[in-house]
């Protein structure tokens, strides 16, 4: 069964800023520098669609995660996928991350991801997701404001 899980809200922070930091896909450890262990990039690593990047998380998944970039609308919206196995218990995930000016200082963000649930309950899968999506744009958002102090 196919299961969602999502996070949206408005951010006080410019959609550029913002879309800077999410399309530097080499850099996920930068918005989960607590969660996030390691990220090895292969060597021919562009930054481009097809483009994969393994992620290497501490609890409570412990192990890699190899994740692709499968789409990006420059600016607006991008999306991945995790391949092959996974230390988090889903299959089939896919995700897309759409932006949107709320004001010049603000964007409205929805995170959303879908997934195949693998030996735990699903809404265990569900408000992990979801914690790590409102945790990646809480240090977007905190990031941002120590720039500007």
């Amino acid at each position: 069964m196919l299961n969602e899980a999502k996070a949206q809200r408005v951010l006080n922070v410019p959609k550029q800023y913002f879309w800077d930091r999410l399309r530097a896909f080499g850099e996920i450890k930068t918005l989960l520098p607590d969660n996030i262990l390691e990220v090895k990039l292969p060597e021919k690593f562009s930054d481009s669609i097809g483009d994969v990047r393994s992620v290497y998380l501490g609890d409570p998944y412990p192990g890699e995660v190899i994740e692709r970039l499968d789409g990006v609308e420059e600016g607006l919206s991008l999306t991945y996928s995790i391949i092959d196995e996974s230390c988090l218990p889903v299959s089939n995930y896919v995700a897309c991350v759409n932006l949107k000016d709320f004001s010049s200082t603000e964007t409205a963000v929805s995170w959303c991801g879908h997934f195949v649930g693998d030996g735990n309950t699903e809404d265990e899968i569900v408000d992990l997701l979801e914690a790590l999506y409102n945790l990646i744009l809480n240090n977007i958002e905190d990031q941002y404001k120590k720039s500007q102090s």
